[in-house]
């Protein structure tokens, strides 16, 4: 078994109800979910869209990283994601942040993921669910938050599970 680290995203729909979904479907067809964030709600980037709903997730799979990618569009599609422009509105966005604590690179996958460190709405939910220096970047969740700030970013008063 691998530890992966998994964020989650919805802007569009029911956001809680799908970010609460996808948990359920992660946790039922191959990633055990061991840990869960807060919700937070965050600034959507760019800004011509409705706030997003993110959350982040500890979990281990049997899983590689390529078949773990696959699973996570399978669900994105099953929960109705469409295709569309890059950074627009979705009902659910999954990304793998980690996966043990190597890096991974392919034409469709890059692990870590390469934002990790510039995006506050990945570091606060993030920082709930891992201390510590992060796998590959080395240094913590809030050591990055604290540089990158809080502005747009908000714990919502709900929960995963």
């Amino acid at each position: 078994m691998t530890r992966v680290v998994v964020a989650l995203g919805s802007n569009l729909g029911d956001r809680a109800a799908n970010l609460s979904r996808a948990l359920g479907e992660l946790d039922r067809r191959g990633v055990k979910v061991t840990k869960w964030s807060s919700i937070w709600e965050t600034a959507p980037v760019p800004a011509d869209q409705p706030s997003y709903l993110n959350a982040a997730i500890v979990g281990e799979t049997v899983l590689d990283p390529e078949p773990l990618l696959e699973l996570l569009k399978a669900i994105e599609r099953e929960l109705g994601r469409q295709p569309g422009r890059r950074w627009g509105p979705r009902e659910i966005d999954l990304d793998i942040l980690f996966f043990g604590d190597e890096r991974y690179e392919s034409e469709s996958l890059v692990i870590p993921h390469l934002r990790i460190a510039e995006r506050g709405f990945v570091l606060a939910p993030l920082a709930e669910v891992l201390d510590g220096p992060l796998p590959v970047l080395g240094r913590s969740a809030k050591e990055l938050l604290e540089e990158v700030g809080t502005d747009g970013i908000e714990r919502t008063g709900l929960r995963l599970r």
